[in-house]
């Protein structure tokens, strides 16, 4: 009967289930590592569109002829000194211009002579002020107003578009106040003209304090140039004057081409694309590893730099103005001698072979670049695929988990209640084995 006993011991549940568990989780362990792999792609391709969109963004000021026209301003005057400032456009030409700032163009004010002893005082008279910036007018009562309303009356009308004038009051001593008018916009044809019904200009004692002026410029010693603003847009085509103050001798001003400007653009352009190489190495050993998109975009980027323009002038290859490719490395690299003779030698073929609409390489590159990278483009398509696969992974993943919960719960309570019979069984031994030594005559051997 002795060997009816288990020995006592319980059997270890937790233990058992938890290696038949890992067993049965190895499906979902397989699902979570392909959900990290396909974590990793979506990964790779959000750093290969971003290297992308750098490399496109670098032909910003390369893809249009009109980034090309691009120029440097210069005057002989003094940075202390300046009678004037000047910007320029793409519509400018090389050249040097004299320029004279004769006068400043100025805007026509009204003030009132004789001062009046207070600003809150009522104004008693039956009369109305007419005021008028030549296109548009307006009329105020004066009659119980004081030198305060009125002023904040003309403001009112001025901010609601009514007339170009504005009022203030100047104090000269504590009870020494006028009225001063002036017009919102200079020059001659901004003039305002101040009338009265009744005696309104009178009693406030209204005269012309200062002219309205137009702003007079000499160009060249030759061209007279006038302006109703102290801004002067494409009197010189593509050239815009500030007028700071009226010259003390002529000055030079002098336009050239920023080509500098141009070839850090390009240095830029070949910087980025390299950048963008080295990313699309990187991500075909760890993240799209097997993938041949990166590939397929560096063969057709390539197949662009390797593409004549088509254009027959002097340039239609980036070899032919200093851009190369390094045979070990597939990296771009520029000669900036070759460059600089290539602008001094045709600027113009240099600006067509990047930006000629449908043939210049930049033109046709951001056009390829647009079409990887648009919202139904490649990159967004196989981002697409990824995140869908993801889905599908983690809905898999669900359901595995939830079944693995049934099994675990299903184990538990199998080897619960085997554990509860065996310890029954040891009880039940132990008890017999008791009951047999008590019987008379019984000896154990």
């Amino acid at each position: 009967m002795a060997g009816l006993s288990l020995g006592g011991v319980n059997l270890d549940v937790r233990g058992l289930v938890d290696q038949l568990m890992q067993v049965e989780s190895r499906p979902l362990i397989r699902l979570q590592q392909k959900e990290s792999n396909y974590q990793s792609q979506l990964s790779a391709f959000g750093r290969l569109k971003s290297a992308m969109s750098s490399f496109q963004t670098s032909m910003g000021n390369l893809g249009s002829l009109d980034k090309f026209e691009t120029y440097k301003v210069s005057t002989s005057e003094a940075s202390t000194d300046q009678s004037f400032t000047a910007t320029v456009d793409s519509n400018a030409a090389p050249g040097t211009f004299s320029i004279d700032v004769q006068n400043l163009a100025r805007s026509n004010k009204f003030g009132s002579t004789a001062a009046f002893a207070d600003t809150t005082s009522a104004i008693t008279t039956d009369a109305n002020l007419d005021i008028s910036d030549g296109t548009d007018s307006f009329s105020i009562d004066i009659n119980g107003k004081s030198l305060a309303e009125i002023r904040d009356a003309i403001n009112a009308a001025a901010e609601s578009g009514n007339v170009g004038v504005s009022a203030s009051i100047v104090q000269e001593s504590g009870s020494a106040f006028q009225l001063v008018l002036t017009a919102s916009d200079t020059g001659v044809a901004n003039a305002i003209t101040v009338s009265s019904t009744g005696n309104a200009v009178t009693q406030l004692d209204l005269t012309e304090k200062q002219t309205a002026l137009d702003a007079t410029v000499l160009v060249d010693n030759a061209y007279t140039i006038t302006s109703a603003s102290n801004s002067i847009k494409d009197a010189i085509s593509g050239i815009s004057l500030n007028l700071l103050k009226p010259s003390t001798s002529v000055a030079d001003l002098t336009i050239q081409r920023d080509t500098e400007a141009v070839k850090t653009s390009i240095g830029t352009f070949v910087s980025a694309f390299n950048t963008f190489l080295s990313t699309a190495n990187a991500l075909k050993k760890s993240g799209l590893e097997g993938d041949s998109i990166t590939n397929s975009i560096l063969s057709n980027i390539r197949g662009e730099f390797n593409t004549s323009a088509g254009l027959g002038g002097a340039f239609n290859f980036l070899s032919e103005m200093g851009i190369t490719s390094n045979a070990k490395t597939g990296e771009l690299e520029l000669d900036s001698s070759k460059l600089d003779a290539a602008i001094a030698k045709d600027y113009e073929g240099i600006s067509q072979l990047f930006a000629n609409d449908n043939k210049g390489i930049a033109f046709r590159l951001e056009a390829q670049m647009d079409e990887y990278l648009s919202f139904d483009g490649l990159l967004k398509s196989r981002e697409n695929a990824l995140n869908t696969r993801i889905k599908d992974n983690e809905g898999r993943q669900l359901t595995m988990e939830y079944r693995l919960g049934k099994i675990e719960e299903r184990l538990l309570k199998q080897f619960g209640n085997l554990d509860n019979i065996i310890s029954q069984s040891n009880s039940t031994s132990s008890y017999l084995a008791q009951q047999l030594a008590n019987l008379p005559g019984f000896t154990r051997k």
